[in-house]
């Protein structure tokens, strides 16, 4: 079963993302903001904090209401694989988000990697397999390759690898959800 995010969930990450956007000049600071938002027409409140990096180059937002907490951002603190999912070697994490809630938890990661797509795919593909997951689709165009993978009695695929050739670099990302 899919639910609708409230409004609140929305509001509030309107609110923390432009608070990201106004701290992004500070470089000192670790933490941007952080409160309470309480939306006016239901009541319902969510909490929200932003981060900044030392340098400024990343941060992250957290949003968490009744209903399940979502982050994202950039840097490898954000690039949350599932469990069981190992990156390739040598791949620089490069940003993500994560959501929990009571319909299951999601996520994406992204990197980049000296290498080649059919290899990180290949990486990939070895690990879903071993979890008892099976690859469903497959799509190869011009340099980018993309598998999608499902565990067994599942009706939709619940992991997704995208990994893209630029040069002798890949950039990629894996997508998931366990949807409860």
């Amino acid at each position: 079963m899919t639910t609708r995010p409230s409004s609140t969930f929305f509001t509030a990450f309107a609110a923390a993302a432009a608070l990201l956007v106004a701290g992004c000049g500070s470089k000192s600071e670790k933490e941007v903001a952080s409160g309470t938002y309480t939306d006016p027409d239901t009541g319902e409140t969510a909490d929200y904090k932003v981060t900044s990096s030392d340098d400024g180059e990343s941060g992250n937002i957290s949003i968490k209401t009744a209903d399940g907490e979502v982050s994202f951002g950039g840097g490898a603190a954000n690039a949350k694989l599932p469990a069981g999912i190992a990156a390739f070697p040598g791949a620089k994490m490069t940003g993500g988000f994560s959501s929990t809630g009571k319909d299951g938890t999601s996520g994406m990661a992204s990197f980049e990697v000296k290498g080649k797509a059919a290899d990180v795919i290949a990486h990939f593909r070895k690990q879903v397999e071993a979890q008892g997951m099976k690859v469903v689709s497959e799509v190869n165009a011009d340099e980018t390759m993309m598998i999608a993978a499902e565990k067994a009695g599942s009706e939709t695929p619940e992991l997704h690898v995208m990994a893209t050739q630029e040069g002798d670099m890949v950039t990629g990302s894996v997508t998931y959800g366990d949807g409860r």
